[in-house]
């Protein structure tokens, strides 16, 4: 396992950590604006793959999702808040009778809607650390606010009580028992019940296990998120990925199929071959197999991905910016088309491919 660590941010001997995505990183335009990409087709595949555009391009996205159709109304939420306020800072809430904390940046206007983004940290990290190092700003899209909600995990470990990593990344159709997603669903009934949410922007990112259960949030709600980004993650319903984990580890997948008839938007980030998570002193899995499997696989599920690579092993994309990742986010909202789906992608670095399905 290849461990970063962030200067100044120590964790633990076991930590995986993570490193703040670095430089500037120019936005993107999702309505195509300025020349096309450069369009790519695979030998033997049909579906469209378009290279980003040149990144050092300033194109303002600013959550325009491209369409001069209206506003399809978002889904309805049902979850139900546990009690307690949701407010700017560190947060707890009781949830099947353990307190679980989480921390909050809201935006600098709450009066009109707001989108919510959930962002879970990976294994041996922690909510204030990641939070520092993925650095998402609630008001990076101007006409889109977002409340950013930063949940710390529960502590599972893969050998002994509970299995998991850190997040409950197991058992996630429904009628599972998972204290993560009871977890999520109480954090989002609070924030729809106390703010007004505009329930066609939920989105979610993640790094590593944090990605992972991002994926099975996706996967057990594909009708909620509008986008989901996954920094170095895999998808747990996809036999391919599954028989990258060593079967000596005692992990059993119970996930929801992936529903080609939801559709969806991912944009998916992936290290190079020292891009791999391990615990305990062996290796869980390597991701950037697990991306190079996922790829056709979201592609079958109708999923319309931006696929980004890199060749620094196990951290956050570091041509990526935060914003940039807002800007990708809130150009996506729940019933309506990806803006990338005319086959453009631009002011995402050259390192990225729009993967159509």
């Amino acid at each position: 396992m290849r461990t970063i660590l962030i200067p100044l941010l120590s964790l633990t001997a076991l930590a995986l950590g993570v490193t703040a995505c670095g430089g500037a990183t120019a936005d993107f335009e999702p309505n195509g604006g300025g020349a096309a990409g450069t369009e790519n087709t695979d030998e033997g595949n049909d579906d469209s793959e378009v290279d980003g555009g040149d990144s050092t391009e300033d194109a303002s996205a600013d959550g325009d999702d491209g369409s001069d159709d209206p506003e399809v109304p978002g889904p309805t939420i049902s979850f139900a808040c546990p009690g307690g306020t949701i407010a700017e800072g560190s947060n707890e809430i009781t949830v099947d009778g353990k307190k679980r904390t989480f921390l909050v940046d809201l935006p600098s206007d709450t009066d009109g809607p707001v989108g919510v983004v959930f962002s879970w940290h990976g294994y041996g990290d922690n909510a204030s650390n990641f939070r520092s190092a993925l650095g998402l700003d609630p008001d990076a899209s101007s006409s889109q606010p977002l409340i950013v909600i930063t949940p710390e995990d529960s502590g599972l470990q893969p050998i002994g009580g509970q299995p998991g990593l850190d997040w409950d990344i197991l058992a996630g159709k429904p009628g599972d028992a998972n204290i993560d997603i009871a977890f999520f669903e109480a954090m989002l009934g609070c924030v729809n019940e106390q703010y007004s949410l505009d329930t066609a922007r939920i989105y979610s990112v993640g790094f590593s296990a944090g990605s992972v259960f991002t994926a099975l949030l996706h996967s057990r709600y594909p009708e909620l998120f509008a986008a989901t980004v996954h920094f170095s993650g895999a998808w747990m319903n996809d036999p391919e990925e599954t028989k990258l984990v060593p079967n000596f580890v005692p992990l059993n997948w119970s996930w929801p199929d992936l529903d080609p008839a939801h559709g969806g938007n991912v944009l998916l980030t992936h290290g190079g071959n020292s891009d791999e998570v391990g615990a305990m002193g062996f290796t869980l899995i390597n991701l950037e197999e697990a991306a190079q499997a996922a790829i056709p696989f979201l592609k079958a599920a109708k999923r319309t991905v931006v696929d980004c690579e890199h060749d620094e092993g196990h951290v956050l994309h570091p041509e990526l910016s935060s914003s940039t990742v807002v800007k990708y986010l809130t150009a996506h909202r729940a019933g309506a088309a990806s803006p990338f789906a005319d086959g453009e992608l631009e002011g995402f670095p050259d390192s990225c491919t729009l993967r159509l399905p």
